[in-house]
């Protein structure tokens, strides 16, 4: 159901990090866009999160919804499609758990949405160092962007703001899915995200060529819509990259953009 009086719908994916998530939603406070509700789609079920956001909630002055399934390994798109359920605005933003803001980052969501159009933007890496200091002193005021110069955190370029329209590089449009809005009318038009992944990787692509295929308008946000992406390793997501990257091949020889297995099961 849609409430006219939200304008957007935050949905934060997680899996565990709890203490990344504290950052994220303090980075949340911030924002000069005020006007939106949290939805947290946890992959798993655990009960330190629910103890965490019953604390949270009597914290902050926004709204926080929470989502949740078993732990039977990577079912992020399951868990999203819950959340989007949920979702009482009709435009809806995507970030991951350990993802900062900018403060900016939810007014130009904002000043930019459309029904026909997804906004998209990327996010500056930082190192472990920088990282670790931000989760010991539990304070996003500690980030700039100085210090991110001077560590060796990579894609800085992509934590300069802009508040025109501009960007200092070129690049192929390729929505991310910790930094990606659409409204809740055009993903209910494909069937949200396929479940059919499982595993690491390619929730979002598929998504991407779906919304694509029925006319949707890609618009980056590059250097407006700023992320600053906290450092965690990756383990054991090659195999199942690939096993998803066949997955996906075999989908668009299909052609299918109303996925069968995803918001609505047929």
């Amino acid at each position: 159901m849609i409430n006219s009086s939200v304008d957007l719908s935050i949905i934060i994916s997680i899996y565990k990090k709890n203490n990344y998530l504290e950052l994220v939603l303090e980075s949340l406070k911030q924002q000069t866009c005020k006007n939106f509700e949290v939805i947290i789609a946890e992959d798993n079920d655990e009960e330190e999160l629910k103890k965490f956001i019953k604390q949270k909630r009597k914290i902050y002055n926004f709204n926080i919804k929470h989502v949740y399934q078993e732990d039977k390994g990577f079912r992020k798109s399951r868990i999203l499609n819950e959340a989007i359920k949920k979702a009482e605005s009709n435009f809806l933003i995507f970030i991951d758990s350990d993802c900062i803001l900018h403060k900016k980052f939810l007014e130009e969501y904002t000043k930019r949405k459309s029904n026909n159009i997804c906004l998209f933007s990327r996010r500056v890496l930082l190192d472990s160092k920088l990282t670790n200091v931000l989760l010991e002193e539990k304070n996003i005021n500690y980030l700039s962007f100085m210090k991110i110069l001077l560590s060796k955190s990579s894609h800085i370029e992509e934590g300069l703001y802009f508040p025109f329209d501009f960007n200092l590089i070129k690049r192929k449009t390729v929505m991310i899915g910790s930094n990606f809005g659409v409204s809740k009318d055009i993903i209910y038009k494909v069937n949200g995200f396929d479940e059919d992944y499982e595993d690491y990787g390619f929730e979002d692509t598929d998504l991407q060529w779906r919304l694509e295929k029925i006319g949707v308008e890609f618009k980056s946000l590059r250097n407006k819509a700023i992320q600053y992406h906290l450092f965690h390793g990756r383990n054991g997501q090659k195999e199942a990259f690939n096993k998803n990257k066949k997955i996906y091949k075999k989908k668009k020889e299909k052609g299918d953009v109303f996925c069968q297995n995803g918001l609505i099961k047929k």
